[in-house]
C-alpha cells in the first residue's frame, strides 16, 4: 500500500482510530522535512482544535457528509503545514483507519510569525488552567481557616473539577518524575547537584553501579571527600568561584573498593538556589586506552632509537674487523711465502687462527645486527628469481659437511627431487639453512645425526633440518624466534650465541612469503621446518647457480657462520 501511495502525485496522512499517524507518503514526508520513523512526533490540528476528543467530534460529522473541508495542520520540530484543499472524503475505508488527502499544501515556518502556534497555545492553555485550580482552592482554604462558611463558595464553583485537575496534573507530575528518573537511568552521563560547600544533594542510580557507594551513602559525602588528593586544588577552585558559566574539568573520584575511575565533569553554578548541577561522565577507559597510546609511542620511539644505536655499533665496528682481517690475511700470506720468521718455539699459525676464528664470530655478530635493523627500518629487500631450489639446498648441505664430519657427527641430505625451478633469494635462503645447521651443530653430540630433508606440494617447498641433539625445553619453543632468546639457560650452553640468529631466520622466511615452526623434546631432539611459496615469477629462463662461480664464497659464509664452533 506504502508503493502505491507514495506514486500518487498527492499529500497522504493515514491516521489510527486513537487520531495518531500511523502512515504518510513520500510527497508528505518531503514537505515536512521528516523520515518515516518520525511520523510519530507529528502533531495534528484540525479547525485550530488539536484536543482529540474535539477532534473526533469533528470527524464523527464527517461521516454524515460526503465532503466536508476542514482546516488541517501537521506540525514538526521543523515547520508547520497547512493542508489547504481536499479533506476528509469517503475516509472510513476500513474502522481503524481515516485517510486525510491533500492536493495543495501551504508551508507556514515556526521561524515567521504565526497567530496559531498552536504547541504554545496548548502549554498556555494547560497552564492558565491549572493556575486558575489552585487560584480557587487557595481561597476555599483561606476561608475554611478563616472559619468562615464555604457553602457559597463551594456553590459558586466546580470543586469536584477542580480537585480533579490538580489530582491529574498532579499524576502527570508523577509520570513526568518517573520517565526523567528512566532517562536519567539511562543516560551516559551521571547527573547530579551539590550544595556550594561540596556536600552532594542528589545523585541517580548510575552513581552507585559506577562508584559501587549506595544512594544513601553518596549524600552523607562531601564530594571534596572522593576528590583524588591531586584534584582537590582544581576542585576548590570550582566551588569558590562565582562564575555562573559552565565549566569543565577532569579529575578521578574514588570508589568503595578504594579504587580510583577517571570523570570528566560540566558544572554549572544557580546562584538562587545556591546550589551546582553537573554532570558527570566516566572516561576510565579513554584516560587508559590514552595511557597505552602514550606507552606504544614511547615504545615505538625507543625501538627506533635503539635500532638506529646498533645499526651505528654494527657499521663502527665493521671497520676495525676489516682491517683486524686484512692485517691478518696479509701477515698469513706473508708468513705462507716464508717472508715472516718466527722462533720454533712460536706457533704463529695457532695464534692467527685464533685471530680469524674470533674476527668472524665478530663479524657474524655484526652482520646479523645489521640485518635485523634494515629489516626493521624497512631497508632489507630479497631479489627474487627463478633459481633451482634443490641445487641450492644441496650445495649449501654438502659445503657444511667437512665441519660436521669433523666433529663426529653424520649429515644427511634427502630429496626426491633432481630439479626444481622456484622464486627465491638464493643468498638468503643459504642464510637460512647455514644458521639452522649450526644451531643443530652446537647441540648434537659426537656420533649424532643431522637430517636435511626438502619436499615439495603443490603450493610449498617445504625444508627441514632436524638432529638427535640434546632439544630445547618446552616453554622455550613459543618464543624461540623471540630477539635474544636462547632455547637452552646461557650458563649451561655449551656454546656461543647472541640470540639474534633464529629472529633473522624467521625474518628472512617471511620475506619469501613463507612461514617456520619448530618441533622438540628434550634428550631426543630438534626439527626446524620452513616453507616458501611453490611459484615462479614472470620469466622465461632461470638462473643456474654454478659450484665453480660460488665455491669461495659458500666456504667464506660457513667460515662465519661456523666460527663460534669450530677453529679454522
Amino acid at each position: 500500500m506504502k508503493q502505491f501511495l507514495d506514486n500518487l502525485d498527492t499529500c497522504v496522512i493515514i491516521l489510527d482510530k486513537q487520531l495518531d499517524p500511523v502512515l504518510c507518503n513520500e510527497k508528505l514526508l518531503n514537505k515536512l522535512e521528516i523520515n518515516s520513523e518520525d511520523i510519530l512526533d507529528i502533531k495534528i490540528v484540525i479547525d485550530g482544535k488539536e484536543e482529540k476528543n474535539i477532534i473526533s467530534e469533528i470527524i464523527e460529522e464527517s461521516k454524515k457528509i460526503k465532503k466536508l473541508k476542514l482546516d488541517i495542520r501537521l506540525i514538526t520540530s521543523k515547520k508547520t503545514i497547512e493542508l489547504e484543499s481536499k479533506i476528509v472524503e469517503d475516509t472510513f475505508l476500513d474502522k481503524d483507519v481515516i485517510i486525510i488527502f491533500s492536493d495543495n499544501v501551504k508551508v507556514i515556518n515556526f521561524n515567521e510569525n504565526v497567530e496559531n502556534t498552536t504547541i504554545e497555545k496548548s502549554i498556555k492553555k494547560e497552564i492558565d488552567k491549572t493556575a486558575k485550580c489552585i487560584e480557587r482552592l487557595n481561597k476555599l482554604l483561606d476561608n475554611l481557616e478563616k472559619g468562615k462558611d464555604v457553602s457559597k463558595l463551594i456553590k459558586a464553583q466546580d470543586l469536584k473539577k477542580d480537585i480533579e485537575v490538580m489530582l491529574g496534573e498532579i499524576y502527570k507530575s508523577k509520570l513526568i518524575k518517573k520517565d526523567f528518573e528512566l532517562l536519567l537511568g539511562i543516560s551516559v552521563d551521571l547527573v547530579g547537584s551539590m550544595a556550594i560547600n561540596g556536600q552532594i544533594k542528589t545523585s541517580t542510580v548510575a552513581w552507585s553501579k559506577c562508584l559501587g557507594w549506595s544512594e544513601k551513602e553518596l549524600l552523607n559525602f562531601n564530594i571534596l571527600d572522593l576528590v583524588h588528593e591531586k584534584d582537590k586544588d582544581d576542585f576548590i577552585n570550582i566551588l569558590i568561584s562565582s562564575d555562573e558559566g559552565v565549566k569543565t574539568i577532569e579529575n578521578k573520584i574514588r570508589c568503595k573498593n578504594n579504587t580510583y575511575k577517571c570523570f570528566r565533569w560540566s558544572i554549572k553554578l544557580i546562584k538562587e538556589r545556591e546550589t551546582f548541577a553537573f554532570t558527570i561522565r566516566d572516561i576510565t577507559k579513554d584516560v587508559e586506552e590514552q595511557e597505552k597510546r602514550k606507552q606504544l609511542e614511547e615504545a615505538i620511539a625507543l625501538e627506533s632509537i635503539k635500532n638506529e644505536f646498533f645499526a651505528n655499533m654494527s657499521h663502527e665496528f665493521k671497520t676495525p674487523l676489516n682491517i683486524i682481517l686484512g692485517t691478518m690475511q696479509l701477515i698469513t700470506k706473508n708468513y705462507s711465502d716464508d717472508n715472516i720468521v718466527c722462533n720454533n718455539n712460536f706457533d704463529l699459525e695457532k695464534y692467527l687462527k685464533l685471530i680469524k676464528q674470533n674476527s668472524y664470530r665478530l663479524l657474524r655478530l655484526v652482520n646479523n645486527l645489521i640485518d635485523m635493523t634494515r629489516i626493521d627500518n624497512g631497508y632489507y629487500e630479497i631479489k627474487l628469481a627463478n633459481h633451482d631450489i634443490v641445487k641450492i639446498v644441496e650445495d649449501i648441505t654438502l659445503s657444511v659437511a667437512q665441519y660436521i664430519e669433523g666433529n663426529g657427527i653424520n649429515l644427511i641430505f634427502d630429496t626426491n627431487y633432481e630439479e626444481y625451478i622456484v622464486a627465491c633469494d638464493p643468498e638468503k635462503i643459504e642464510r637460512i639453512l647455514l644458521n639452522l645447521l649450526s644451531n643443530s651443530i652446537k647441540y648434537t653430540k659426537q656420533g649424532g645425526y643431522i637430517y636435511v630433508n626438502l619436499n615439495i606440494d603443490k603450493h610449498n617447498i617445504n625444508v627441514s633440518v632436524k638432529d638427535n641433539g640434546e632439544g630445547i625445553v618446552e616453554e622455550k619453543l613459543p618464543i624461540i624466534f623471540n630477539r635474544f632468546v636462547q632455547g637452552n639457560h646461557i650458563l649451561a650452553r655449551p656454546c656461543e650465541g647472541s640470540g639474534i640468529g633464529l629472529p633473522l631466520v624467521k625474518s628472512l622466511v617471511e620475506m619469501h612469503d613463507g612461514n617456520i615452526n619448530v618441533e622438540s623434546k628434550v634428550g631426543v631432539g630438534t626439527e626446524f621446518k620452513f616453507d616458501i611459496p611453490n611459484k615462479k615469477i614472470d620469466t622465461n629462463e632461470y638462473k643456474n647457480i654454478t659450484a665453480s662461480s660460488t665455491e669461495s664464497s659458500k666456504i667464506e659464509k660457513c667460515n662465519i657462520e661456523f666460527s663460534d664452533i669450530y677453529g679454522m
